[in-house]
């Protein structure tokens, strides 16, 4: 059999700015525009601090996926009445597959392959089996349980490539302190005493990369510490035991 597409709607209702108007006052039924039309005509209705990447051909005939800066994509007809959010499903004879979900994978795994490595604090095992990439804040209790198990994850031949992700944000006590670790001349004992409740020198220093990576995690969907990527650009959210996460890695 064939395999058929179908769009599956949570968020049917767009962002509230739109309005059918505002949408179809330039298009005709029937009349496709061009991709450059179309990103000036959002250009004219977003508000100004959304940034519009990007306009593509998308797994659903007759949309485009409008890619923006920060944002999940949205998809828009092409005749540019439509606009939709939502994950795509492509139904298959083996069940379905998330379309959108693979592309947030693709995009969380190339967002990190572009990262310096010495931009991470890494706890690596004598025997490397997998790799994972973990936002991490050093208030956040979760977070201070899954490193409270560091040795049993390297044991599992699990490394682990903390990504700086302060919670309450870049003005705050926790933004300075997850700096200092980033700063120091001992990355890895900072933040281990950092989530052990100790305090260190406060050391701020130029061209850190934690806002970079707090604007990461905001941009590949991180809400909340620890959030752990595989390799592949698989989200976990939240903590996860040793043996339940070398089992969601060896599936």
């Amino acid at each position: 059999m064939k395999a058929k597409r179908l769009i599956i709607f949570p968020l049917l209702t767009l962002l509230s700015f739109f309005s059918c108007s505002d949408l179809n006052s330039n298009s005709k039924e029937g009349n496709e525009l061009n991709e450059l039309d179309l990103k000036l005509k959002l250009e004219q209705i977003l508000p100004p601090t959304i940034e519009v990447l990007s306009i593509q051909e998308s797994d659903v005939r007759g949309y485009y996926t409008v890619n923006f800066k920060g944002l999940e994509p949205l998809f828009i007809s092409k005749d540019g009445k439509y606009l939709i959010s939502g994950d795509i499903l492509e139904i298959t004879d083996s069940g379905l597959i998330n379309k959108s979900e693979i592309r947030r994978n693709n995009l969380r795994k190339e967002s990190l392959a572009q990262i310096d490595q010495t931009d991470f604090i890494s706890f690596k095992p004598s025997e490397i089996k997998h790799e994972v990439f973990v936002f991490t804040d050093v208030d956040c209790g979760y977070c201070r349980k899954f490193h409270s198990q560091i040795k049993e994850y390297l044991d599992l031949g699990i490394q682990v490539n903390y990504l700086a992700f302060p919670r309450t944000g870049t003005d705050s006590e926790s933004f300075n302190k997850i700096v200092s670790a980033w700063c120091s001349s001992n990355p890895n004992k900072s933040i281990t005493e950092l989530k052990l409740g100790y305090k260190i020198e406060e050391n701020i220093c130029d061209n850190n990369p934690v806002q970079e990576h707090f604007n990461l995690g905001n941009s590949l969907g991180v809400s909340g510490t620890p959030s752990i990527i595989t390799s592949e650009g698989r989200m976990i959210p939240g903590y996860v035991p040793p043996e339940e996460l070398m089992g969601l890695l060896e599936s």
